[in-house]
């Protein structure tokens, strides 16, 4: 008995209120749980949604072809057959979504009304949605002769020699656009992104005895090559267009692939690519990256491991060299598969990615750590020159920055944690730390802009204080966008959730106006303010500060009730 008296001496009080506690705890944590578990669920209704044809409005068709009366679903293809007042079918209406919900442009795929008529030629067509990106299909939408170059065309013109023009500036949209219709229509769409076939001299580049180029019956594209005694000395093929859907830094790449008479790669060479022209060049004039692959048969190819092959990229073009090489491997793939008849590829599993940049950025976890810990978080010198690497290093240089739409990003798809250890490691710090202790590890010590903030509050002289009505005013702000982010996640309104917050700033590629405005603002603000945009205005604070464990975390707040609020309406925008 003597072993219990320790546990006899808790006062009552205290063990109900440690219980309380964990109580409350594990109900913030599951609420938090809850609505990305929705976001989830409404993310993958509306994907499978997506695929679906929408219903074909008449007055839609009446806009080409103004003779037709009534449209009848088509019972022996996709869409519907169109009929004049005298019940005469006079043509074909379709959707190109589901049949080519693989063809992506810059982001995703966009669904077009077709129209044809009962000559087999397209009277027109329109946009009804698309999930690329807002300025892309502005772009297509502006250029009105883009859609207009359709009319007149028939399916067999878009499947032979007939080639349509793309926008200017939305490149890739309006091509996938094309190679949609061209699909729906039902014939293999045509090479667009690379129209330019393998010619002679750049193989003789390579192999300089050739004297000709025969193509194979299969796979398709394969060429081989012959010398001048007819004897085939290798065989040749370009990853476009099986590797087309491989973006690198800007874009797809077609690279030539010159194989011996073996089957094992001699070499490579960069053809085209819709990366930026210094990256391409750079490639292009670098003497080691035609031979990356030397020595690898199409087997080796397909199952191509870029970690494993140790290929790090041409200096200075790093992304446009990987990219091209892995386009290599994608269309060694689907050759492979072709070859072998294959109906159905066979799913591989992501290859997990730990570079340097993720060690780097486990380090300085690691020494946030050390410093939320210890005694030296009281050191001036520490947090300033740790706030300097933070906002250099995970904000300007790696971009590991938590944000509300890096949240709803991954509570809509898996969590690519193969590819991104250290942000994931961040996220991991920014929940678990608070939840065990008091600490605040990511807010005070790991977000680039609260590091910012802590420095201005170093030398900024002001310390405003804020009226109390204004102050419970301004405490709502952070609850109200996090409303906001819940209309935007599950589609109620459209919205950019980037730009709610100020983080996009800190990686200059992709910063727009409402980020730089917010994150500038914000600055201002703390100078007068200590700390202002972190206490009063950011979103993704908050979610992680639900979680914070405290003196207080046995009893029931204001915000546990604005989070119960927050789940309801997520629940209602669920449902509607």
């Amino acid at each position: 008995m003597a072993e219990e008296t320790p546990a006899a001496n808790v006062p009552p009080k205290k063990r109900r209120s440690l219980g309380l506690r964990f109580l409350l705890h594990g109900y913030r944590f599951a609420l938090i749980a809850a609505i990305a578990l929705l976001v989830r669920l409404h993310s993958q209704s509306e994907s499978l949604a997506a695929l679906d044809p929408v219903e074909i409005s008449l007055g839609k068709v009446q806009g080409f072809l103004p003779e037709a009366a009534s449209l009848t679903a088509a019972a022996d293809r996709e869409g519907a057959y169109i009929q004049n007042s005298d019940g005469k079918r006079i043509g074909w209406a379709v959707t190109t979504l589901p049949t080519a919900n693989n063809i992506i442009g810059f982001s995703g795929p966009t669904n077009s009304l077709v129209v044809v008529d009962a000559n087999n030629t397209i009277r027109g067509i329109e946009i009804l949605s698309s999930k690329d990106t807002p300025e892309h299909l502005a772009a297509v939408e502006k250029a009105t002769w883009f859609l207009k170059q359709f009319v007149d065309k028939s399916p067999e013109d878009l499947g032979g020699q007939t080639k349509l023009d793309a926008v200017s500036g939305a490149t890739l949209t309006s091509l996938a656009i094309i190679e949609s219709v061209t699909k729906t229509l039902g014939s293999d769409p045509p090479n667009y992104r690379f129209p330019k076939e393998i010619a002679f001299e750049e193989v003789a580049e390579i192999l300089p005895k050739a004297k000709q180029l025969v193509a194979k019956q299969s796979p398709r594209g394969w060429l081989e090559v012959l010398n001048d005694n007819g004897t085939i000395i290798g065989t040749v093929w370009r990853t476009s267009p099986q590797a087309d859907q491989h973006i690198g830094y800007q874009g797809p790449s077609d690279v030539l692939v010159v194989l011996d008479t073996e089957g094992k790669l001699k070499a490579v060479a960069l053809r085209e690519s819709y990366d930026n022209d210094p990256y391409v060049r750079y490639v292009r004039e670098d003497w080691s990256f035609p031979e990356y692959l030397a020595g690898y048969d199409l087997d080796q190819l397909a199952k191509l491991d870029m970690k494993q092959a140790e290929i790090e990229g041409v200096s200075g073009a790093t992304m446009t060299s990987q990219s091209a090489t892995q386009a290599v491997g994608i269309a060694a793939a689907a050759y492979q598969r072709e070859i072998q008849a294959e109906q159905k590829p066979q799913l591989a599993a992501t290859p997990i990615s730990f570079t340097w940049r993720d060690a780097a950025t486990l380090l300085v976890i690691v020494a946030a750590l050390a410093i939320a810990f210890t005694d030296l978080r009281g050191k001036k010198w520490v947090q300033f020159g740790f706030g300097f690497i933070v906002i250099a290093y995970l904000g300007f240089f790696a971009g590991d920055i938590l944000s509300m739409a890096l949240f709803v990003g991954w509570a809509s798809h898996s969590v690519p944690w193969q590819k991104c250890i250290g942000l994931v490691a961040v996220a991991i710090a920014a929940f678990a730390v608070p939840l065990f202790s008091k600490k605040q590890v990511y807010c005070n010590h790991l977000c680039p802009h609260g590091a910012a903030q802590m420095m201005i509050l170093r030398f900024s002289k002001w310390n405003w204080k804020v009226p109390k009505k204004l102050r419970l005013v301004l405490s709502a702000v952070p609850a109200v966008l996090l409303a906001v982010c819940i209309l935007i996640a599950f589609s109620i309104i459209d919205g950019n959730l980037a730009a709610l917050e100020p983080f996009d700033a800190y990686v200059p590629t992709i910063s727009g106006w409402a980020s730089l405005s917010i994150a500038i603002g914000g600055l201002i603000f703390s100078a007068f303010v200590p700390m202002g945009f972190c206490r009063y205005a950011c979103p993704t604070g908050a979610v992680i500060s639900h979680v914070r464990w405290n003196a207080s975390s046995d009893k029931w707040s204001v915000r546990d009730s604005v989070a119960t609020l927050l789940l309801g309406l997520a629940v209602i925008c669920f449902w509607l």
